[in-house]
């Protein structure tokens, strides 16, 4: 009963087609140009096009409140696309910029465990979790080290490499609490509170 309400409200008629969602999907997509665009050096095209996928990563929260159009679908479409970007960009950094292994694993690792646990949380609850501030930031973050060593600039690869990995531990560190809650939690109090 709770998967076929979750999938009513994911395509509920008139939110899944919508300029915020659009704007998530402009990011899903862009996630593999800017794969492309790294991996060629095409290093201008690329510094365009990773500053509309940053303004996108905020206008569509924003729009979305400002027009009413919050929806499941944007709550699963915005994280989608932060992390194809975030995990494209870092294996063409990996690839063909010397960005550490380590800090792409970090990458991989933290997203992999998110999506496994939202898959989780979607099996229990009636509605899909937002994304929360922390996460914003950690995406802020991971930006401006691949502009970092898009651009080469090697006097800040290693302070931005520390505090971006930083900022992904403690935004995974956040999510564990809050699947925690979550799982705890019973879904009446839960739904209320999220």
């Amino acid at each position: 009963m709770l998967q076929k309400d979750l999938t009513e409200k994911l395509f509920e008629k008139g939110k899944v087609f919508n300029f915020s969602n659009g704007l998530s999907f402009i990011r899903l997509i862009g996630a593999f140009v800017l794969y492309y665009l790294t991996a060629q050096h095409m290093i201008s095209y690329a510094l365009w096009l990773t500053l509309l996928l940053v303004w996108t990563d905020y206008a569509d929260g924003y729009f979305a409140r400002k027009l009413n159009q919050i929806s499941e679908m944007g709550k699963v479409l915005d994280p989608l696309a932060d992390k194809a970007c975030g995990i494209l960009t870092f294996l063409a950094l990996y690839q063909y910029h010397d960005l550490p292994f380590w800090i792409l694993a970090i990458v991989i690792g933290r997203d992999a465990l998110i999506v496994l646990g939202s898959f989780v949380l979607a099996s229990k609850l009636p509605y899909i979790t937002p994304s929360a501030m922390v996460g914003k930031i950690t995406v802020t973050l991971a930006a401006s080290l691949y502009l970092v060593y898009l651009v080469s600039y090697d006097p800040l690869k290693t302070p931005m490499l520390i505090i971006t990995a930083i900022a992904i531990v403690a935004s995974f560190l956040y999510y564990i609490v809050v699947f925690y809650q979550k799982m705890t939690t019973p879904e009446e109090e839960t739904h209320d509170n999220a």
